[in-house]
């Protein structure tokens, strides 16, 4: 396999240029050393994948790193970086430096996806795991492994091998894993992004592996299964309290109003949903619609939760718990059961879009 090639051809390389470090027992040293660390094996990295110098595109990643940083514990010289590679993949490694492939980018759909994910690998980095899930490899603690490192001895290169393998292999335990992702919940949360964006990004991810029936590793060489960790993270976010909302980190179902050739519309995701005569008084109750649409109307909502009711002889429609529009219409309007059923076409089209999740509970 042409990946795996390259990981072991990273890691030839990496012995050979990281038998050169030492790490001291000093504490204050211990973070400079790991930055020293984590450059070397980028250098490696580099010359196995062609970075890719696109500034939009980096500007657009370091604009998202920007708004972790105040919640990360240690002031690392975080960067992220993208290397041309079709597999689908992101890693981090010791220092602070996280890579996405193109393919990787390409598969996600949204910023908050990518913000997503990015929140996980920072947290590897963050909280050490790849010297922490070296030194349990070894069966060694960490103070022992940069010893072994410093060392230069026979010892020191199979260390430097496994520590470069799991970074770019995500070869992490269960509890690390775990804590990458309740923890890149906590700062994708508190840095503004759309917290369910951890899920979908997983849910897409199972999607795709449905469709394979053979998955390289990478982000999709999990432990524990991609399943397990979007169950635990919608129990996190329960147990927060933070609703778990999946138009917003998907960017869909997302309404707008339209005025133009006689006739106010107001629309889902670009389509017409609902028709009305151009006016002043149709563009308020377009607007009113719209934005009471962009509230109630989720992806986790039911269709039977849009319906029809009778509210004093008149008919009403109502998503969830709120009435949206009532009669009486300006003449010439749709009818609200017309407009029902092209809400529920709509929301169906959103779940086509996103077909990996599991929207009733």
């Amino acid at each position: 396999m042409k990946f795996c090639r390259r990981i072991t051809v990273v890691l030839l390389f990496c012995t050979l240029f990281l038998t050169a470090l030492s790490l001291p027992a000093s504490s204050s040293d211990d973070m400079g050393k790991e930055i020293a660390l984590g450059e070397k094996v980028a250098a490696d990295v580099e010359k196995q994948w062609e970075r890719v110098a696109d500034p939009a595109l980096s500007a657009r990643l370091s604009m998202l790193l920007v708004r972790f940083l105040p919640y990360l514990s240690r002031p690392l010289p975080y960067e992220v970086r993208i290397v041309r590679e079709k597999m689908v993949n992101a890693f981090s490694l010791p220092g602070g430096i996280v890579y996405f492939t193109t393919g990787m980018l390409d598969f996600l759909r949204t910023d908050a996806e990518v913000a997503a994910i990015l929140a996980h690998e920072l947290i590897h980095a963050d909280k050490r795991h790849v010297m922490i899930q070296t030194a349990r490899a070894s069966k060694i603690n960490l103070a022992a492994l940069a010893l072994m490192i410093a060392s230069q001895g026979s010892a020191g290169p199979m260390i430097l091998t496994n520590l470069a393998q799991i970074a770019v292999t995500n070869s992490y335990s269960r509890d690390l894993e775990r804590e990458a992702d309740k923890e890149g919940f906590r700062i994708l949360l508190e840095a503004g992004f759309p917290p369910a964006a951890m899920v979908t990004s997983l849910e897409a991810m199972i999607y795709d592996q449905m469709k394979r029936p053979y998955v390289d590793p990478g982000v999709f060489m999990t432990h524990p299964e991609l399943s397990e960790r979007v169950a635990y993270i919608l129990q996190t976010a329960k147990e927060a309290n933070v609703p778990i909302r999946r138009k917003k980190a998907l960017n869909l179902l997302r309404p707008s109003v339209e005025s133009g050739e006689g006739k106010t519309v107001l629309l889902l995701d670009g389509e017409p949903v609902w028709s009305l005569p151009e006016s002043s008084e149709s563009r308020d109750i377009a607007a009113a619609a719209a934005e009471k649409i962009d509230d109630l109307l989720q992806m986790e909502t039911a269709p039977y939760e849009i319906q029809i009711i009778s509210l004093d002889g008149k008919n009403a429609l109502r998503v969830g718990p709120s009435i949206v529009a009532r009669e009486p219409l300006p003449r010439g309007a749709e009818s609200l059961e017309a407009f029902r059923e092209s809400l529920v076409r709509a929301l169906g089209n959103a779940h086509n879009k996103h077909p990996g999740a599991k929207y009733l509970h």
